[in-house]
């Protein structure tokens, strides 16, 4: 394939990525609420998601750094896993008890992280380093379609037969990841013999502030979304289909600017268009807890939509630069750890928080937490990975 189409084709299958997790933003929540005795049972089932996010693409990363298959080391379990969770997800419609429901639910959840962190590791393999943020930039553009049409179809499709759009999701999952990955060849003769297994991330000072800095951007992240249209009924008395209009302009804003934010990350510091983001997130943020009014509440809600894209599209790039090349799948799996923990954390200590003191603290809690992020940025530098510096570690280590 010419090597100036690989930024696109990379990036199709992260389409199948977002339709898939936005059935369980949507129609999942929708079938669980025909099973599930109560709202307990259904966002534990749905936090499902979350949780396996916390260890399974670390699992994966894993496994994936450490396998030499003919035809690369990543394709295999992008592959597998792409099959297996539109297997489960075509099953889920015909469960019909609570428990086969999880059960099938967890497997679908399992499989979709088991093969998410090792495509997530393929794109910077595969995509030279000038396109990295170009290639991030068009593969949140088309997971924010394929959200899309789950989003505006899924509902009706539902109302026509409830099981048509599990089985047109995981028809669409599956074609977009299998029709592209196959089209891209993985270099074998560059892979590294990797190591033993040592969980020594908080040895290499960048990935560590990195990580702690997404783990405070996905705290934030966390107290906002599960509450939001409460928050809009309740303190603003705004109607839950005006504020489901205000969480769409997120997913617009950020299809929106992610290209071009993924253009100028390649052409400027990666470090600098996160700090951008995350101040821009910060600032909405901030703003919020002042809005009283519609129009000015969708205004803070594209500027969120535009910082958090910023974030999501340097990110990925900036940790495939300053870590062992060897070893992108198991740094890839560990970020996503932090992702993952820091979303579950905040949504359940801001539910209690909700119940005991109320909605004051919901904004000003959301803004503190992305403000750490934006200090932990600031007074981070994320050079590139050099073999000596590795030596250096290792003799650290031993000694």
């Amino acid at each position: 394939m010419n090597k100036k189409f690989v930024p696109y084709v990379i990036g199709v299958p992260n389409m199948g990525v977002g339709l898939l997790w936005a059935m369980n933003m949507v129609l999942i929540p929708m079938l669980a609420g025909t099973i599930a005795k109560n709202n307990s049972q259904l966002a534990i089932l749905v936090s499902m998601g979350a949780f396996t996010g916390i260890f399974v693409q670390y699992l994966a990363g894993i496994i994936s750094d450490r396998s030499n298959f003919k035809m690369g080391r990543r394709k295999p379990f992008i592959i597998i896993g792409a099959v297996v969770s539109a297997f489960f997800m075509c099953l889920m419609p015909f469960t019909k008890s609570y428990l086969l429901l999880f059960i099938t639910a967890f497997s679908f959840y399992f499989s979709l992280n088991f093969y998410q962190g090792p495509y997530y590791s393929l794109i910077p393999e595969v995509v030279e380093d000038s396109k990295l943020g170009l290639a991030n930039g068009f593969s949140k553009v088309v997971s924010v379609i394929g959200s899309g049409i789950i989003f505006i179809v899924g509902p009706s499709l539902w109302d026509k037969n409830k099981s048509l759009p599990f089985f047109i999701a995981a028809a669409l999952g599956l074609v977009t990841v299998l029709g592209a990955i196959l089209f891209i060849k993985e270099d074998n003769s560059k892979i590294i013999e990797t190591k033993k297994i040592k969980i020594d991330f908080y040895k290499y000072p960048a990935v560590f502030k990195l990580f702690m800095a997404v783990f405070f951007i996905y705290l934030s992240y966390g107290c906002i979304t599960p509450f939001f249209v409460k928050y809009c009924v309740k303190v603003l008395s705004i109607s839950e289909g005006a504020a489901s209009t205000g969480l769409l302009l997120i997913t617009v804003a950020g299809a929106v600017f992610a290209y071009p934010i993924g253009v100028l990350s390649d052409k400027i510091e990666r470090r600098k268009v996160l700090m951008l983001g995350a101040v821009v997130f910060t600032i909405a943020l901030v703003c919020a807890i002042f809005i009283r009014s519609t129009g000015a509440l969708y205004i803070m809600l594209s500027f969120i939509g535009i910082g958090f894209i910023a974030i999501q599209v340097t990110v990925y790039s900036i940790l495939a630069e300053i870590v062992p090349p060897e070893r992108l799948g198991e740094f890839m799996g560990i970020i996503n750890l932090f992702i993952s923990l820091g979303q579950f954390i905040t949504n359940n200590i801001m539910g209690i928080i909700l119940d005991k003191i109320g909605f004051s603290y919901y904004f000003p809690v959301s803004a503190a937490l992305m403000f750490v992020a934006v200090l932990i940025i600031g007074f981070s530098k994320y050079e590139k990975y050099n073999v000596k510096l590795e030596e250096n570690i290792t003799r650290q280590i031993n000694f």
